[in-house]
């Protein structure tokens, strides 16, 4: 069994206290086939309803909370990566947190082994996620499915690779520092949602759009904080040009220069 996600601990603080419903207020379903884009990626499909007034969370949530965590049983030789999350939207009431109304789709890499002839794939899926409205409660669901192989493009909203026109870079010296992020010559406004990265603070979740596509944000390294003391700044870059909506995933090493 792959595990692929942080595990979410009995309680956690959030908007209120934790608490067990007697009826689910997340849907979570595993569609039938796995996606294979025309470059050859292969991905599970996992999706979720989300009641009315209810919310998931991003891969990097904010101010509490939890994002799903899945457990995958797959045949032998088969292999699972991170699942890839769309793009975020804050909360109405509370800008620094990230999360999801309404619905979420989770794309999860997935490796077959060269054995595998491209027959039916059986597939079980433990999900369990954190999810809030005036109080938040932890939901568990158990999925099992036939998958089989089906080709599909990419759906949109989620990370591409990083083109030679987008730029990220650290300024400045010591441990208050300046995150650039230069997307201007993709046109649009650019927004900057950052992961959680050990030995590095952002002074608020929350990035308005920026016109222009350049984002310049504070940060604060803290190479003492990171198991390595190799810091690295991650996050997501968005794009909006004309309703065009892109993301970018960038990664920026955070490591103070070696003394001469």
């Amino acid at each position: 069994m792959a595990r692929v996600a942080p595990a979410i601990p009995p309680s956690l603080p959030a908007t209120g206290p934790l608490a067990r419903p007697a009826e689910p207020h997340v849907k979570a379903s595993l569609a039938p086939s796995i996606l294979r884009t025309p470059d050859g990626r292969r991905f599970l499909d996992v999706q979720f309803e989300i009641e009315a007034g209810w919310h998931l969370y991003w891969r990097n949530p904010g101010d509490s909370g939890q994002p799903p965590r899945l457990d995958w049983s797959l045949p032998e030789g088969w292999t699972v990566g991170e699942p890839i999350f769309p793009v975020p939207n804050h909360l109405p009431d509370d800008e620094d947190i990230l999360a999801f109304e309404r619905s979420l789709r989770l794309l999860v890499p997935v490796s077959a082994p060269a054995s595998w002839a491209g027959g039916p794939v059986a597939a079980r899926l433990s999900a369990q996620w954190m999810t809030c409205k005036e109080h938040c409660v932890v939901e568990r669901q158990s999925l099992r499915a036939e998958l089989v192989d089906k080709e599909a493009l990419m759906p949109s909203g989620y990370p591409e690779a990083a083109p030679a026109a987008l730029g990220a870079r650290l300024e400045g010296s010591g441990d208050d520092r300046v995150l650039v992020v230069d997307a201007s010559a993709l046109g649009g406004k650019a927004r900057w949602f950052p992961d959680a990265c050990a030995g590095v603070r952002f002074p608020s979740e929350r990035m308005l759009p920026m016109p222009g596509g350049r984002i310049e944000i504070p940060v604060r390294i803290r190479e003492g904080d990171a198991p390595d003391r190799r810091p690295v700044v991650r996050g997501m870059v968005v794009i909006d040009s004309a309703g065009v909506v892109r993301a970018f995933d960038v990664a920026v090493p955070a490591s103070h220069p070696a003394t001469k």
